[in-house]
């Protein structure tokens, strides 16, 4: 009885306390979920794995030859990755004056902008523990590449290695995965990880009816759903796909609902409870105010959006166009539709559909969708590819031609731009650093002739991250040692931006010995860069981005900005990714 009289006061405080007890809602949810699988979902008689068709032990000299080449593929894919890698990107100050500084991450639980996706970053509070190098840093991105591409290797028994290795190798290509894994500050990443770890715990609970395969796409899922706001879309269209895709009767009509009494049926409802929850515990969270703030912010003009996903995404397009018209083939009842893949592409459009509804565009934000696309699209193609005429043989060649050259195109611009960015703003970060520590005078004033707030707050957050007193980041004053951050950007004596601590300064023009600053994400005219290198300068750094492109090729470079981190929605700079280190006069 006393439980009972109890139990409103318990609700009261989990309502008024539902941010701050997170983590334990969020586990007694898993353990919840953990438990109604055990009860719910009966386990079966294991399925001969031997009826299946499979391709699993298919070892040729090709199919050696293919795997080998996979592995120097992830060797030099993770090697490259590292190179010039450091913590000098955009958004790398949530590192540099947050986890490297000595603090942790706190939960990305933020009302007032509808924003929801606690567990981003929570993994780097342990890392803290462990490195603070940038390849230490990454080694988390890493573990996760090579998992995922081994859980791809053997997902699919019906498609020969050969296909299986150039299945990976496109998707670790396209350029929305490329981004996910190639920084930190992407959740993307470790939704593409726990989708693929889920796709994978399903398809063996099938194949095996083997409680503990169940138990492991439920906890895939719960971690899946709170990196991210729109993988609920994932899960729930994945798993009430599946549910309806089943109950449906290829063979003849009407729809056979004792299918829902299935192993496999009572593990996707449990799944969609999962997706289910969270929607509601977002809800919950963000009461009463139900605005999207950060949505708002970043929303784009219909045609807009429509124009930059074709000129970034065909794949994601061609997926659409493809699911479709198995769509329309299955309620014809022409094609028998594949559960687990039917299901997962109409997640992925249901993705895809979300950002498009809230209009919202960004170089990684199709990743999930892309990830889904290659797989489902490459297995139609790979399996139908016999059964095809030569019309539609050439049809689908010269499309994956035009996808192969989109995303090797806008991938390799997107790693070019960003390698050159880091690259340059650590040289000009050791220039300053080197010369501080050889005089302090000789550093008392930084000058950002070009560049926004934003920027001047994350470089001057990596110069403090290299020892250098920045002021408001680093004990003292401008008396003592610290360096003042001027800019005529800057508006008043204040905080560059509101949310961190690197004080910043007004001024229209440096005074004598300061140095000026031109950072390689800064918009330079040809007329900007002469007036800041006039005579009797002293030039300290001319950094130029290497490998030099070739005039005749920047045409169509100047056409691939859509996936710039920088300038997705203008021009090119005249100077891009050019910077300096000059001493006034």
């Amino acid at each position: 009885m006393l439980h009972f009289l109890l139990l409103p006061d318990i609700l009261k405080t989990l309502w008024s306390e539902r941010i701050a007890l997170f983590w334990p809602i969020w586990i007694a949810i898993t353990a919840s979920s953990v438990v109604l699988v055990i009860w719910f979902v009966p386990q079966g008689e294991s399925i001969r794995l031997e009826s299946i068709r499979s391709r699993q032990h298919d070892w040729s000299r090709a199919a050696v030859l293919a795997v080998v080449f996979l592995a120097l593929f992830l060797a030099c894919y993770i090697a490259g990755s590292l190179v010039w890698e450091d913590f000098a990107y955009r958004d790398n100050s949530m590192f540099t004056l947050g986890t490297l500084a000595g603090h942790d991450f706190a939960r990305a639980i933020y009302p007032s902008q509808g924003r929801f996706f606690p567990l981003g970053n929570q993994e780097f509070n342990f890392l803290r523990h462990v490195t603070r190098s940038v390849t230490g840093y990454h080694a988390l991105r890493i573990v996760e590449i090579v998992l995922l591409s081994g859980i791809l290797l053997v997902l699919d028994e019906q498609l020969s290695i050969r296909v299986r290795v150039a299945l990976v190798t496109l998707t670790l290509i396209t350029p929305s995965i490329l981004i996910s894994f190639s920084g930190l500050i992407y959740p993307e990443a470790n939704v593409l990880f726990w989708l693929v770890c889920v796709v994978w715990s399903v398809k063996r609970f099938e194949q095996t009816h083997f409680i503990p395969w169940a138990v492991a796409a439920v906890i895939s899922s719960q971690f899946m759903l709170y990196y991210k706001e729109t993988a609920f879309l994932l899960l729930l269209g994945f798993a009430v796909g599946r549910l309806l895709l089943r109950c449906w009767r290829a063979d003849r009509s009407g729809w056979d609902f004792k299918r829902l009494r299935d192993p496999e049926s009572r593990l996707d409802m449990c799944l969609t409870f999962l997706a289910v929850a969270y929607l509601l515990f977002y809800l919950a969270v963000m009461f009463p105010n139900y605005g999207a703030r950060y949505a708002d912010d970043w929303r784009f003009s219909p045609k807009r959006v429509f124009t930059s996903y074709v000129k970034l995404d065909l794949l994601a397009w061609v997926l659409v166009a493809v699911v479709l018209v198995r769509i329309v083939l299955i309620l014809r009842r022409r094609v028998a539709p594949a559960l687990l893949w039917d299901a997962l592409a109409l997640a992925g459009m249901g993705c895809f559909a979300g950002y498009l509804s809230l209009r919202m565009f960004t170089a990684y934000y199709l990743a999930p969708v892309d990830l889904i696309a290659v797989l489902y699209l490459g297995r139609l193609a790979a399996l139908s590819v016999k059964s095809m005429g030569l019309g539609t043989r050439l049809f689908a060649l010269a499309l994956l031609s035009v996808v192969l050259l989109q995303d090797f195109s806008l991938s390799a611009f997107r790693m070019y731009e960003r390698k050159n960015l880091i690259h340059a703003k650590a040289e000009i970060g050791r220039v300053i650093k080197a010369r501080y520590e050889s005089n302090p005078q000789n550093a008392k004033r930084l000058f950002f002739p070009l560049s926004d707030p934003y920027t001047i707050m994350e470089f001057s957050a990596y110069l403090s991250y290299l020892g250098v007193p920045v002021e408001g980041v680093y004990a003292g004053s401008v008396a003592t040692g610290s360096i003042m951050i001027v800019g005529p950007s800057i508006k008043k004596d204040a905080p560059c931006v509101n949310y961190q601590a690197v004080e910043c300064h007004p001024g229209s023009s440096p005074d004598p010995g300061d140095l000026i600053i031109v950072l390689p994400d800064d918009y330079l005219t040809t007329e900007e860069l002469n007036s800041y290198q006039q005579e009797g300068m002293e030039t300290l750094l001319s950094y130029q981005p290497h490998p030099q492109i070739p005039q005749w090729l920047r045409p169509y470079v100047h056409r691939l900005l859509v996936v710039s981190s920088e300038f997705p929605r203008s021009s090119l700079p005249d100077h891009w990714l050019s910077a300096s280190v000059i001493i006034a006069k």
